[in-house]
């Protein structure tokens, strides 16, 4: 009799001890399950730091930092602007209906006041927004001194190329192609009214279609205060 009562008291310890185990071993995925979620949102909370401290990826210099304090400033928004000012490249805009003569790879010819700088079209955009298309120029030499940030200047861009041209120098006679009446020496002492067609330019020349022979000296400077004139005298 004790024996058997010893045995089942044995069993019953055995299945307790069983269950218990089981207990334990369940309790501590659960604590090894918030110790990891603990652990990633530690991880996590370091990250946030780390990006709170800004650091630059390159050298440049910093044009723009958004100094408004306790502004909140939303995953994903700009707080500063870094610049290369060693190196620039050209963004420029042409009308829409323009827009099939800019093409990638096209030489482009940036001048700024008296200085002309040489370039290609590296990139255009190929949406109209506003009427305009966006195109960047990259400058063979994008460090020259008198390139700055926001610096305006006139970009024109190569699109076709005519040999064999009769040209005279571009102007601020010069509106388009047609006809034009310009004063051509006729003689040393004289100038005489012609009716010239030109064509096509670039921004030093204006292609000759007809009225124009080799050699012929052309008056390129505003002359409509004489634009009534057929002749005139050279003093």
């Amino acid at each position: 009799m004790s024996y058997n009562t010893g045995q089942l008291e044995y069993e019953q310890l055995k299945q307790q001890y069983a269950n218990e185990k089981q207990v334990a071993a369940a309790e501590y995925k659960v604590q090894e399950l918030d110790f990891n979620i603990f652990r990633k949102s530690l991880a996590e909370t370091k990250r946030t730091l780390d990006d709170a401290q800004i650091r630059s990826p390159r050298r440049a210099t910093l044009t723009y930092i958004n100094d408004q304090v306790g502004a909140q400033i939303s995953q994903g928004g700009q707080v500063a602007i870094l610049s290369d000012l060693s190196h620039f490249k050209v963004q420029c805009e042409i009308a829409d209906t323009y827009g099939d003569r800019v093409a990638a790879g096209g030489r482009a010819i940036v001048k700024i006041g008296s200085t002309r700088l040489d370039g290609t079209v590296s990139s255009v955009t190929p949406l109209s927004k506003n009427g305009v298309i966006s195109f960047i120029v990259q400058l063979k030499d994008d460090k020259n001194s008198r390139l700055r940030s926001g610096l305006k200047g006139d970009v024109y861009v190569m699109n076709a190329v005519k040999e064999n041209v009769l040209r005279i120098a571009n102007g601020s006679y010069y509106q388009g192609e047609g006809e034009y009446d310009l004063f051509v020496h006729s003689s040393s002492d004289e100038l005489t009214k012609r009716r010239v067609q030109l064509g096509e330019s670039n921004f030093e020349y204006v292609e000759v279609r007809s009225g124009l022979q080799p050699g012929d000296k052309v008056v390129v400077s505003d002359m409509s205060p004489y634009k009534n004139k057929n002749r005139l005298k050279v003093k």
